[in-house]
């Protein structure tokens, strides 16, 4: 059955045929060479005309009808065109080229153009399969393989580079290793020129690889006004949507070069710290009054207090708020998010006291209510003790002093 793929035998026997017609020689070798060439080209038309008419029609019909998702991306049918066009690729550089073989010069540059559509037809199939394996990670694996994209964005782009070397290779004549040496002194050239390129593809690696960011991510770059999700991390360029609806691009190689804080963390232990600190004015700190205590003793959060008369306002002020924190619905009370009330270095403007605690959610809006709720409660609670909030004198103050 070789035969069959042996232009040399048709045209020979082409020849014979148009012959025992009566054409001349000088005719006879043109018209035989054109008939098999074209013979060929039909060929190879009607294979790929079969595989994607019935083939691959066939095969999309088969993967639909499987309960994995994977191999409807994997076979899907512009992936599937390239291959019909491999296939006729290959069946063109099997028999034309001996077709016209009576014409050397033809058959040479033939030769040539063959073998480069050949490459360029391998790297836009491999550059397929690589976004079909993208898109299969990105909707079966976590959050962590959308950040891929950079990756496959490399791998397309290296892709693309060997096949443009290869294709060079062919033209000039020479072995591929001999044409890279020969690029080694455009190399320097290259990398200034695409100096951005080659550190943001370098940053985006080990973004991705380190597990730095994700699509999806909140992120803030006080240096560059970044505040917002992530929306894509390309190859040169990490796309932010601020919350102000803006959008934002900063090259990868600055984040890894720049401090960056990501909050993925907090939405992925599904909870968010309040910390929190108002000032109590210094002079309203004292011991308790012996009706103080006796008030205070009766309650719940102090039965298990030592009052005496030297137990101090703001002590009792700090275990009241632990344990009103602690009977908060939303405040989470695990080891890792521990709650509490503590004191900071006194300052010019009084005591600072620090309300630390973890809610159990990580929404925004909701996480602002809750935060402005427990802060209104505990400053309606500071007078209840005898204590005051340090405030800075406003002009209604001064004003109300002069008219004293």
């Amino acid at each position: 059955m070789d035969f069959l793929t042996d232009a040399g035998y048709f045209l020979r026997l082409a020849s014979r045929l148009l012959q025992s017609w009566g054409i001349e020689e000088s005719y006879n070798r043109l018209c035989s060479t054109m008939l098999v060439a074209l013979g060929c080209l039909l060929l190879s038309w009607v294979v790929y005309a079969l595989i994607t008419r019935y083939v691959i029609p066939a095969v999309s019909h088969i993967v639909k009808k499987t309960e994995a998702t994977w191999d409807d991306i994997l076979f899907n049918v512009p992936l599937l065109r390239v291959v019909a066009e491999f296939v006729a690729v290959l069946i063109l550089q099997r028999t034309l080229p001996d077709s016209v073989s009576l014409y050397p010069g033809v058959q040479t540059v033939i030769v040539v153009v063959l073998k480069i559509l050949m490459v360029a037809t391998i790297v836009h199939l491999i550059n397929r399969f690589i976004v079909a394996t993208y898109i299969i990670l990105t909707e079966k694996a976590s959050e962590r393989a959308r950040s891929l994209q950079g990756i496959r964005q490399m791998l397309q782009v290296i892709t693309i580079i060997i096949g443009v070397i290869i294709i060079v290779s062919i033209l000039v004549d020479k072995d591929p290793v001999v044409v890279i040496t020969g690029l080694g002194a455009a190399a320097t050239v290259f990398m200034l020129v695409f100096k951005d390129t080659i550190m943001g593809m370098v940053a985006g690696v080990q973004l991705t690889l380190n597990d730095m960011l994700r699509p999806g991510d909140w992120i803030t770059v006080p240096a560059r006004n970044i505040n917002g999700t992530v929306l894509e991390v390309g190859l040169t360029t990490v796309k932010v949507q601020n919350f102000d609806m803006t959008i934002v691009t900063v090259p990868p190689y600055a984040l890894v070069s720049e401090s960056f804080q990501n909050w993925r963390g907090m939405k992925d232990s599904r909870g968010r710290r309040i910390m929190r600190s108002l000032t109590i004015d210094i002079n309203s700190v004292g011991f308790c009054t012996p009706e103080t205590i006796k008030q205070f003793s009766t309650e719940p959060w102090a039965s298990s207090l030592a009052t005496t008369e030297q137990t101090v306002n703001l002590t009792l002020f700090r275990h009241y708020l632990e344990h009103y924190i602690s009977g908060l619905p939303y405040v989470k009370t695990s080891s890792e998010m521990l709650y509490m009330v503590r004191e900071l270095e006194p300052t010019p403007y009084g005591v600072p006291l620090e309300i630390y605690l973890f809610t159990d959610t990580t929404e925004w809006k909701t996480y602002e209510h809750l935060q402005a709720d427990l802060m209104d409660y505990i400053m309606a609670a500071v007078p209840r003790f005898g204590l005051r909030i340090y405030q800075a004198p406003s002009g209604l103050d001064i004003l109300s002093m002069r008219i004293r």
